[in-house]
């Protein structure tokens, strides 16, 4: 159940919090946190051996589980506050009254333990269930600071799956999982959208079926992408209203204004908006179509000129409005034959088929019930079991459990409470893994081990593994195919909201002002999603505790964390109100909160004394545009990643870089003209400015546990020390140059051998070279190069072309700068995405037989003297999307006759403005 999952994460934080202070100095407290910890370890195993709880006992121990972590939590916290006042003297001060806290927190714990035993009725001794002793290893903690990781970990995935390789070698599948066996729906729907003249097509079949990857596979076709100029795709919730859905597509046609909270007014600007285009809305998840349809009609108009209103249903239900032009496409499971031929291609492992008795097929077929997501969630589980231990499966699968329960239950608790973090983000929501990721390490719900110094591998590990089980889907890759953005199937994510609500994972904004949630006593995260619902706060809900009795019960002292999702621009009101309620977490004493994400949210007010949330671990605050930010930010010792990406914000505090448990900062071309910690281990250092000002030997050279840089710097004379601390950072994976002058226009740019940099795959130069490279300098795993105003007067195409690992290619405005470019036989072996911008005295190229043989997408813009491009690519089998950006029109016309019918190619129009460029 989802109560064990978070009791032994809960169990994972507080041992780290506790070991994490220094606090054993003296032997009684030793004995002390020792003695808490055998209490806790006792309690997670009285909970775990309950096998039938029923709600009511489910909340009792959750409260009791969250109200011992919020004593540990205040008591760790309120050693952080004094230490940062009295340092070294701390322990000899306050002896007695962290004895005291860790004896009472101990009494607390046994009658905790007591009460729930005489509840429960289950003896202290007993058979610990197979999982159990899977994820529990804390029978002998040494509190200390050489304590031992190994006996500390709970195993994770490279325990459990020793066949599965190390992250720097997993791969994403780049196409959709479970489009099997949907080829004639895709058919069908094409020519339905194509072709005919139904105006409304409704998609209906039961949950799991297939009916959102049948939607979202007709949304990204190719034939619909060249025929419908405007495409929206949403995501209607359970509690949608019509202006919900009118606010998804008035933020497609950037037409979101203050003047938008009137519905009426809505569906007439979306109305206005799409009489004169023809458009494709998917509304996916409408199961109460009827409703749904009847409320939104208005905003749709059916002009005649192709344009298709696509819903998808649970349900067929009938229309009240008889006269509506519609098209119904019903989705029926698959065969027994397909639904076999699908789970044996996404298990693989061919040569353990003989383990599987006709009995063993008929209860996988029963159990899937033709329905594709049950399939490849049970193709998931069983590609990640070592084929000899199918036959738990098997008994697991006899005992009538569904498969997404089964599928659940089979997780790691650490992995249970990762996936259901998900749900937190809207449904259907391309949620960035970047941020995902980190939002994991900051709610410590990954737990360290001996195989990997940092805790973000861990969380990579976690990420592949619920990817490989099908559980996490991948929305959106990078251009060398690692994943960008992720969501949870639609199905699967109602399944992970019940669990969630099980054990309060989470509760919305929403709820708490229209007064729909009891259980807002104990709050452990908020989350506030967009709504064009201008609600009148004040009236409603203050986050000042005078009003609580009047308006609820929450208290935001206990919060972990907050996130919004509000991005309406501007919304003072909200700026106001986020300012008000982190003042009341201040000002109550301790504050608790580890997140705090408003990415998106326009101009967040932060109070002055942030930096009393010393609890807070990321902070994210990118896309808010903020001007400033508090000094005090710097005294947040235990903050983990500050993110101030695309904000307004051109000075730091001096303590930021002491902080020694900062890993990832992300800034906006800011100087860091201050002194480096030498504790400071950065992975992530991304918008970074630098001039002669910011030291480097002695400096930022102290930095070298780098995986990601971003630097633009103005160092005019002397390079050299910036290269060689770069030609040293082993560990780096990303890396992003740019050189500029004094007024901000590209300049020399040095180049030093990258041999070195063994685990580099991105490198983005911006600056003039003075030539390029040999091919042995670059880094030996490089698979994405971008190279921008370089000025290039020799062929680069022969050097670039001998990378053995490249995968994509970009050579931006002036790049190069000669006349003919030729790629010779072999080379680019691995190629699949090459652009070409703005490359303005180019005229011929030349790709010679067995060149670019696996490239994909070919993108060309303004390069206006170009003659053609080689019918040697262009009739290539593997070449399936071309782009012509500001391209002649004779240019266009004979690439359109000469190009393979297989190839799609889209002509856009666009004026750019010319490139600065110093003399």
């Amino acid at each position: 159940m989802a109560v064990e999952a978070v009791v032994s994460v809960v169990l994972q934080k507080v041992t780290d919090m506790l070991k994490g202070q220094s606090l054993t100095q003296n032997k009684l407290l030793v004995y002390e946190v020792q003695e808490i910890m055998k209490s806790l370890d006792s309690m997670r195993d009285l909970i775990m051996l309950s096998t039938k709880v029923v709600n009511q006992q489910a909340e009792e121990y959750l409260q009791a589980v969250y109200t011992v972590e919020d004593g540990i939590e205040k008591f760790t916290l309120n050693v952080v506050r004094r230490r940062k006042i009295f340092g070294f003297l701390t322990n000899h001060i306050f002896f007695f009254d962290n004895l005291n806290s860790c004896v009472r927190i101990h009494q607390k714990i046994k009658k905790t333990l007591t009460k729930l035993k005489d509840h429960e009725q289950v003896p202290n001794e007993g058979k610990k269930e197979d999982k159990c002793s899977e994820t529990r290893s804390m029978d002998h903690v040494s509190f200390s600071y050489s304590c031992n990781e190994e006996v500390m970990q709970i195993v994770g995935i490279k325990e459990r799956f020793p066949q599965m390789k190390n992250t720097s070698s997993f791969s994403y599948k780049e196409e959709e999982m479970g489009i099997f066996g949907l080829k004639k729906d895709v058919d069908a729907l094409v020519n339905q959208l194509t072709n005919n003249c139904e105006h409304v097509v409704l998609i209906v079949g039961q949950g799991g079926v297939g009916k959102t990857t049948l939607a979202r596979t007709i949304y990204k076709h190719r034939e619909i992408k060249q025929l419908f100029e405007f495409r929206v795709w949403v995501s209607v919730s359970e509690d949608y209203t019509t202006k919900d859905i009118l606010l998804s597509v008035l933020k497609a046609m950037d037409s979101v204004t203050n003047k938008c909270s009137n519905e009426e007014t809505m569906k007439f600007k979306v109305s206005e908006y799409l009489k004169n285009k023809r458009y494709l809305i998917i509304l996916d998840g409408a199961n109460s179509y009827s409703n749904t349809f009847e409320d939104i009609k208005e905003a749709f108009p059916d002009v005649k000129n192709g344009s298709k209103l696509v819903l998808t249903s649970s349900q067929n239900m009938e229309l009240k409005t008889t006269h509506v032009n519609l098209f119904l496409h019903c989705m029926m499971p698959l065969s027994e034959d397909d639904s076999w031929k699908m789970f044996k291609e996404k298990v693989g492992r061919k040569n353990s088929w003989d383990l599987v008795t006709p009995e063993s097929k008929q209860a996988i077929l029963l159990s899937c019930k033709g329905l594709p997501l049950n399939i490849v969630l049970l193709a998931g589980l069983f590609s990640l079991t070592d084929p000899n231990r199918w036959s738990r499966i098997f008994s697991g699968m006899q005992n009538s459990m569904d498969v997404l329960s089964l599928c659940y239950n089979d997780l790691s608790d650490n992995l249970k409470v990762c996936l259901l973090y998900l749900v937190l983000f809207p449904k259907e929501f391309g949620i960035p893994v970047r941020r995902l990721l980190r939002l994991w390490l900051a709610e410590g719900f990954v737990t360290h081990n001996s195989t990997q110094v940092f805790l973000e591998d861990i969380a990579q590990t976690y990420f592949d593994e619920l990817v490989n089980r099908n559980m996490i889907q991948i929305s959106k890759l990078r251009s060398d195919n690692s994943p960008r953005r992720c969501f949870v199937l639609g199905v699967l994510h109602d399944y992970l909201l019940l669990k969630a609500k099980e054990t309060n994972l989470f509760h919305t904004y929403g709820n708490l002002i229209k007064g729909e949630d009891d259980s807002f006593s104990n709050v452990r995260r908020m989350v506030e999603y967009e709504s064009p619902k201008r609600e009148q706060v004040s009236k409603n809900i203050s986050f000042h505790k005078k009003s609580q009795a009047k308006s609820s019960l929450f208290n935001p002292s206990n919060l972990r964390s907050y996130m919004s999702f509000n991005q309406q621009q501007p919304d003072y009101m909200q700026a106001n109100r986020i300012g008000n309620f982190l003042g009341n977490i201040i000002n109550d004493g301790l504050g608790l909160l580890r997140v705090l994400d408003l990415e998106g949210v326009y101009k967040p007010i932060l109070p002055e004394n942030i930096g009393n949330l010393c609890n807070l671990r990321y902070l994210g605050l990118r896309l808010t545009y903020l001007d400033s930010l508090p000094s005090s930010v710097g005294e947040l010792t235990h903050l983990e990643t500050l993110d101030l990406k695309h904000t307004c914000i051109d000075e730091l505090p001096c303590s930021i870089l002491k902080m020694k448990k900062l890993h990832h900062l992300h800034l906006n071309e800011m100087r860091l003209n201050m002194q480096l910690h030498s504790s400071l281990k950065l992975l992530t250092l991304w918008g970074l400015f630098l001039d002669k000002k910011v030291p480097i030997k002695d400096g930022l050279d102290k930095l070298d546990h780098l995986r990601e840089l971003g630097i633009t710097f103005y160092l005019p004379s002397n390079q050299e020390d910036l290269m060689n601390w770069i030609a040293n950072l082993t560990d780096l994976r990303s890396l992003r140059l740019r050189s500029k002058d004094n007024l901000g226009y590209p300049s020399e740019l040095m180049f030093r051998s990258m041999s070195n940099l063994g685990q580099l795959s991105h490198l983005n130069l911006l600056g003039r070279l003075e030539k390029l490279p040999d091919y042995n300098e670059f880094p030996p795993t490089l698979k994405v190069l971008t190279l921008s105003i370089s000025l290039l007067k020799s062929d680069p195409m022969e050097t670039i072309g001998q990378l053995p690992c490249l995968t994509v290619l970009r050579l931006l405005g002036q790049s190069y700068t000669g006349k003919e470019m030729v790629c010779v036989q072999g080379g680019f072996s691995r190629l699949k995405v090459l652009k070409m911008w703005m490359l303005k005295e180019l005229e011929s190229w030349v790709v010679e037989e067995g060149s670019m043989q696996s490239l994909k997408h070919l993108e060309i813009r303004c390069c206006e003297k170009l003659h053609s491009i080689p019918n040697t690519l262009l009739q290539q089998p593997q070449l399936e999307n071309l782009v012509l950006t500001g391209m002649r029109q004779a240019f266009a016309t004979d690439v359109e006759r000469l190009k393979s019918d297989h190839t799609s190619m889209t002509i856009k129009q666009w004026k750019f403005p010319p490139l600065p460029v110093s003399s």
